[in-house]
C-alpha cells in the first residue's frame, strides 16, 4: 500500500509579518515594499566597516553586509541582497531603527558636506579677494593666524600661475577645517 506523503504531518503555518499585513492594494505594492527593505540593506553595504560597527547592528546582519562588501561579480551579490533584505523583513523591530540610523547617517553627511562646501567658499574667496576676503575672515575667527594664512595665500597663487598640484590650496582648506566653526 503506498502512503501519500502529507499523510500524518501537521500544517503549521509561520505567522505572516507586519510588513505583509498591510493594506496592499496589489501583488506589485507588495513586491515593492519587499525591494525598498532590500534596498536598505543594500545601502548598508556602501557604509565603511567602520561606519557599520558604530551603528551597532546585529551581528548576523553585520557579518551578511561585510560579505556583501567583499562581493564583486556574479548572481552571488543578487543572493546576498535578497538574503539582507529577508533577514530585515523577518526582523521589523531592528528594521525600524536602522531605517532611522540611515537618516541619521544621511542628515550627517549632508551637514558635513555643507561645511565642507563653506570652507571651499571662504577658501576661493581667499585665494581671489586678498587682504579684505582674509579681514573678513579674521573677523568672524579672531583665534586665526593671519601671516600663516598669508603664506598659504602667496603660495597658491604662485601654484596655479605655474600649472603646479595645489599644494597650497590644500594647506589653506586644512587650516580653516582645523578653526572652530
Amino acid at each position: 500500500m503506498v502512503r501519500p506523503r502529507n499523510v500524518g504531518k501537521v500544517n503549521r503555518k509561520k505567522p505572516i509579518p507586519e510588513w505583509e499585513q498591510e493594506a496592499f492594494t496589489s501583488r506589485t505594492d507588495i513586491k515593492l515594499a519587499a525591494q525598498e527593505v532590500t534596498e536598505i540593506g543594500t545601502s548598508l553595504a556602501e557604509f565603511s566597516e567602520s561606519q557599520l560597527k558604530k551603528m551597532q547592528l546585529p551581528q548576523e546582519l553585520l557579518d551578511a553586509v561585510l560579505l556583501l562588501k567583499t562581493m564583486t561579480a556574479g548572481p552571488a551579490i543578487k543572493r546576498q541582497r535578497l538574503y539582507i533584505g529577508k533577514w530585515l523583513r523577518q526582523h521589523e523591530e531592528e528594521l525600524a531603527e536602522i531605517r532611522t540610523r540611515l537618516i541619521e547617517a544621511e542628515e550627517r553627511a549632508k551637514k558635513q558636506n555643507l561645511h565642507f562646501q563653506k570652507l571651499e567658499r571662504w577658501r576661493d574667496r581667499l585665494l581671489t579677494g586678498g587682504d579684505e576676503a582674509l579681514n573678513a575672515l579674521l573677523e568672524d575667527f579672531p583665534q586665526a593666524d593671519r601671516s600663516l594664512l598669508r603664506q598659504h595665500v602667496r603660495n597658491a597663487v604662485k601654484e596655479a600661475a605655474q600649472n603646479k598640484p595645489p599644494k597650497a590650496a590644500r594647506a589653506i582648506f586644512q587650516y580653516l577645517k582645523g578653526l572652530e566653526w
